[in-house]
């Protein structure tokens, strides 16, 4: 049996990941939705709109399958019925509040009486090719959804560098630490906003009862400038009391019987008169002959 002493490694760390990436990849995602949204709206007939979902599946369960149900919009007249083309019909709201269709004038001067939508069962390429040419003007599924494409990839290729170059520097923060930072290492631009330093207010003293009413001049704002110097206050030196040097302390007075008293210290270690005439004479000097 194997025993391990001590804690175990632990691997959780912070998670260096490319977010920035990630943030550029769904950007261009919602992008690439909102182009093709728009054109959905602005762009395409109403009758595009209506059978994209139609003739999107009769390419895919084409391959799958060989027929299918579908709806279609048609135009009911006395030879019989067709189907119904962007110059038959205009979009209009009905009293339910459903978007439907309408028969415009021109369809109503060539017989047209009204329009049904009928289900009908056939075969899914021949759906497909019938509806790419009446309805799509033989346009294909990436012909619909390309420039969306292209103004998702257009993003994400521009964000990409950026993208690169703020992923490693987190990385590094992450990994090896930030760089320090502070006043010592930004300029003064840069700095004040950090610290939220406004310049500085001279409080006014003396204001009258009107400005303290209406709390006029209490301070006047000096903002930070270059022609601004710093402020130096003068600090008046605080009096030193003068130094007290203890006095010396007399010799002690010691009284003999025969009624003298001996001189204090001090005095007995001043020189004499004397010695200082003993060293300024000088000694005179003879000669062995004479």
């Amino acid at each position: 049996m194997r025993m391990e002493w001590g804690r175990a490694r632990s691997r959780v760390g912070p998670s260096i990941q490319p977010v920035y990436t990630y943030v550029l990849v769904l950007l261009s995602i919602v992008a690439t939705l909102g182009v093709q949204g728009f054109r959905h709206e602005r762009v395409w007939t109403p009758l595009e709109r209506h059978y994209f979902g139609a003739y999107s599946v009769s390419q895919i369960a084409g391959v799958v399958r060989d027929n299918g149900w579908y709806t279609l919009l048609q135009i009911v007249t006395r030879k019989g019925s067709r189907l119904a083309l962007d110059s038959d019909v205009v979009p209009v709201v009905a009293e339910s509040g459903e978007n439907t269709f309408a028969l415009t004038e021109e369809a109503l001067k060539h017989g047209a009486m009204r329009l049904e939508f009928r289900r009908t069962y056939c075969n899914n390429s021949e759906m497909h090719a019938y509806l790419g040419n009446w309805i799509y003007q033989n346009q294909t599924f990436m012909d619909l959804v390309r420039p969306a494409l292209w103004a998702g990839l257009v993003l994400f290729f521009a964000g990409l560098l950026p993208a690169t170059y703020l992923d490693r520097k987190r990385f590094i923060g992450l990994r090896y630490g930030k760089k320090p930072s502070g006043p010592n290492l930004m300029n003064v631009a840069k700095h004040n906003p950090t610290h939220r330093f406004r310049g500085f207010g001279l409080v006014n003293g003396k204001r009258t009862m009107l400005d303290r009413l209406f709390s006029l001049g209490k301070k006047l704002p000096v903002p930070p400038r270059k022609e601004n110097p710093p402020v130096l206050v003068p600090v008046e030196p605080a009096p030193q009391e003068p130094v007290r040097r203890a006095a010396p302390k007399a010799g002690t007075d010691r009284e003999f019987p025969w009624g003298t008293r001996q001189e204090s210290v001090q005095q007995e270690h001043t020189p004499s008169k004397e010695t200082e005439l003993e060293h300024a004479v000088k000694p005179t000097t003879r000669r062995f002959f004479e």
